[in-house]
């Protein structure tokens, strides 16, 4: 299925003086406050470096000249590939894609009921991602309770493998002989590592722990990625004032000082393996407010959509791709406040052009649990979001100045070749959303919306198949899947 990709970028809300008093007062606080970096290999890197490094408190501060440096080494883009390369994913230049996540350990079922998330439901909504139109990269969107911290990224990466063709979430954190038997499995599926590393599957995900620390687990599996030269996600997870300043303006410099100390980090540790690294860097957000009567996190607000808009602004300040939030519905349930809620979450999110919008269908992060009626009617949304992005196209054609001329007063356009070449290209018919007159819904059996969401998800899970996965490779990645779990599988406490 080809999916339409769309450039955003409509929409700042930063003037560029404005970006640049975060930039600085960001890179203030590496070189005056500092951070925390939990992992000691990353301690060395940095202080070989020139970093000013404390190893009993694990303090760093980072010059700014270290900050520039990293920026520079960046690439401006990259591309993720699904288990078929053809199906690919280019971050780059306010393309937008769109991905359902989220990861909550419960869903609301097929019949409309809240319950614990199973691995048929990951698997399920992997087929769901593949199958709706606008989503473009199959999500992890459930998690399932797991026998060990390990278990978890690998029965995943089997179940994506066997169910989709394209871009698809598969990263892992752990120890560093983890994370590097969890690559070299994935090198199955492309023939080798160097395979791997010249089309990745997805990136390392990195929260920097807010304020301003790199924990130990987070930093060890990042610098693998690094060292290879694999792709890495940094997404500040600030709670403005909670975890950060209570004003959005200082909620953005704590956000990006962090995600820049992480840049720092993996450039310089990316060149210990080879002066010629150069990982790609996604900067991301999920910062948000913390609601001060609740003591709990607000993502159906207007400040997450700011935040990620200057977010997107900032991220192309540096020249890199950005991803930023979707889902922003408080609701309990896929009611009017859900809708209302996604709806300008997904928007603002778009127009300022995120390359990658995580959480993008389905997600109740009200009741920590992902929808599959939700999911389906999202992507109708998304739709008519990404028609909103193709804007109007003006040209001779489309001007239609011979047509009008032709019909004249008092005429219609129904029956015209220029109605028939363009309608489908110019007019959003939506899969799900009824646009029938009354009358016809009625005579259809006045069916609810979430009703029909549910029927076409499971028109979806039965119909949709992936192309098989080759019998070898698949055998190759039970085998080491085994091995894998066998090795790092230890029990949780």
């Amino acid at each position: 299925m080809n999916k339409k990709v769309v450039k955003g970028g409509q929409v700042k809300v930063l003037r560029n003086d404005q970006i640049a008093d975060i930039h600085d007062a960001s890179v203030s606080v590496l070189e005056r406050t500092g951070v925390v970096v939990k992992e000691e290999e990353a301690l060395k890197i940095l202080d070989e470096a020139g970093a000013f490094v404390d190893f009993k408190k694990q303090h760093v501060r980072i010059p700014r000249y270290l900050v520039k440096e990293a920026i520079n080494k960046c690439p401006s883009g990259f591309t993720l590939y699904g288990r078929n390369p053809k199906h690919l994913v280019r971050l780059e230049d306010n393309k937008v894609h769109f991905g359902m996540a989220g990861v909550p350990p419960n869903v609301i079922d097929l019949d409309g009921k809240r319950r614990g998330a199973t691995w048929e439901d990951v698997k399920n909504f992997f087929i769901l991602s593949e199958g709706l139109e606008n989503i473009h990269v199959a999500d992890f969107a459930v998690w399932p309770p797991c026998s060990s911290d390990v278990e978890w990224p690998v029965k995943r990466l089997l179940i994506a493998m066997e169910n989709t063709e394209g871009p698809v979430t598969v990263g892992a954190k752990g120890t560093r002989a983890f994370v590097e038997d969890y690559l070299r499995l994935q090198a199955i599926v492309r023939g080798s590592l160097d395979e791997l590393v010249a089309k990745p599957f997805w990136w390392s995900h990195v929260n920097p722990v807010s304020p301003l620390t790199y924990d130990e687990r987070q930093t060890r599996s990042f610098l693998v990625y690094a060292k290879l030269g694999l792709p890495i996600h940094f997404g500040s997870e600030v709670q403005a004032g909670a975890t950060g300043p209570v004003t959005l303006a200082g909620t953005l410099v704590q956000q990006n000082a962090e995600n820049l100390g992480g840049i720092v980090i993996a450039q310089l540790g990316a060149e210990t393996a080879s002066p010629k690294r150069r990982p790609p860097i996604i900067y991301g957000t999920i910062s948000t407010i913390m609601d001060m009567r609740t003591a709990s996190p607000v993502l159906g607000g207007p400040e997450t959509a700011l935040l990620n808009i200057a977010s997107a602004q900032m991220a192309d300040y540096y020249g890199l791709p950005s991803r930023g939030v979707g889902e922003g519905a408080d609701s309990k349930i896929p009611d009017i406040q859900a809708g209302y809620e996604t709806s300008f979450a997904l928007l603002a999110s778009a127009l300022a052009g995120n390359n990658y919008i995580y959480a993008a269908g389905g997600i109740e992060p009200g009741i920590m649990a992902i929808s599959y009626e939700k999911a389906v009617l999202d992507n109708d949304l998304i739709g008519m979001i990404i028609r909103l992005l193709e804007g109007i196209n003006i040209c001779d054609d489309t001007l239609a100045l011979d047509i009008i001329d032709e019909v004249g007063p008092g005429g219609n356009y129904l029956a015209l070749n220029h109605t028939k070449d363009h309608f489908r290209k110019e007019h959003y018919y939506p899969v799900l959303f009824d646009k029938n007159p009354y009358e016809a819904w009625v005579k259809k059996g006045s069916k609810d919306i979430r009703e029909a969401a549910r029927e076409r998800a499971k028109k979806i899970l039965r119909e949709y198949h992936a192309e098989p996965l080759d019998k070898d490779i698949k055998r190759e990645l039970e085998a080491m899947s085994k091995e894998i779990l066998k090795k790092h599988g230890e029990k949780k406490p």
